[in-house]
């Protein structure tokens, strides 16, 4: 009998330690966003002559809205833009578990020919998580030409690689654009992959060393487009890995050649294909995960006490 006292006095020190972690893990999670959506995305597509690029932004609940896309501003050939976006959930906020796909085309207008960029960015803005704002967590480029055009100059800097997402007559492409460097040379690409609602694959260029050829100081630029098919309802990403491979002579004195390769660029792109998504199963509820080893541990403590 003497030992009752103790166990009790452990399972009452068990549950107030489990609702001091739970009241800390509430009020630190309630004080940061997340992103509960996929993109931007960015298309370009030339009509009569006229340019404009289409955002889209896909995000799982009716408490995202955005109250402003805002005008583009053009320097050069670089055209930019920072929406206003405003998420309204936040503890006590009931939201509708939809789907959402938002969508903005920017018309450019006639351009001159050549080479040309879109940056996009939104800051996102949450009244009721504290009023945080996030200005990082959407943003997309795209690199695009206009017809007719031959002329290629100096890509703009920044990323090595841009996909757009397009899909036509009910089949999805994935449009990559990729910087090659000077003395490099393209080898392929590669098919892509799919895993699940993510698909992969990777381009690979060389620069040979060996050839002892003079090259050119200037960035070209290298396309591809990937087939995708017909595909369901749903949210899916397309990531592309760039390799960059330097064949050189071995060490002095031998007749073998040295080979290093760098896949560190990556580029994903994220899209949606309309319709009604295939349900996936809830995940398991985060009081259970709390409290389920609490209720395994004192359903031992008292049947070691008697109780049955």
């Amino acid at each position: 009998m003497n030992g009752r006292p103790i166990l009790v006095g452990s399972i009452l020190l068990l549950l107030s330690l489990s609702s001091v972690a739970i009241l800390r893990a509430l009020s630190t999670s309630s004080l940061t966003p997340t992103v509960g959506g996929f993109g931007p995305s960015l298309n370009y597509l030339e009509v009569n002559g006229d340019s404009q690029v289409t955002a889209t932004i896909v995000h799982g609940d009716g408490c995202f809205q955005v109250t402003s896309w805002k005008a583009p501003v053009q320097s050069g050939n670089e055209f930019s833009v920072n929406a206003s976006i405003v998420d309204y959930d936040g503890p006590g906020t009931a939201c509708t578990a939809v789907m959402l796909t938002l969508q903005h085309s920017y018309m450019l207008g006639q351009l001159d020919a050549g080479n040309y960029s879109f940056t996009f960015s939104a800051c996102v803005t949450y009244p009721n998580q504290g009023g945080v704002v996030d200005c990082t967590s959407y943003k997309a480029k795209i690199l695009f030409q206009t017809i007719g055009s031959n002329f290629k100059p100096l890509p703009p800097t920044g990323s090595k690689i841009m996909l757009q997402y397009q899909e036509v007559n009910g089949i999805s492409f994935v449009n990559a654009t990729i910087v090659v460097p000077p003395c490099f040379r393209m080898r392929g690409w590669s098919e892509a992959s799919q895993s699940g609602n993510s698909f992969r694959s990777n381009v690979t260029i060389v620069d040979d060393e060996r050839l002892m050829i003079a090259c050119i100081a200037i960035d070209t630029l290298a396309h591809n487009s990937y087939n995708l098919g017909h595909l369901p309802p749903g949210s899916y990403s397309f990531t592309l890995y760039l390799c960059e491979a330097v064949i050189g002579w071995g060490t002095t004195g031998t007749t073998g050649t040295s080979i290093s390769t760098d896949c560190s660029n990556t580029s994903t792109v994220f899209f949606a294909v309309p319709g009604t998504p295939v349900p996936q199963p809830s995940p398991p509820n985060d009081w259970f995960r709390i409290f389920g080893p609490f209720a395994i541990i004192i359903i031992i403590l008292l049947r070691l006490l008697g109780f049955r």
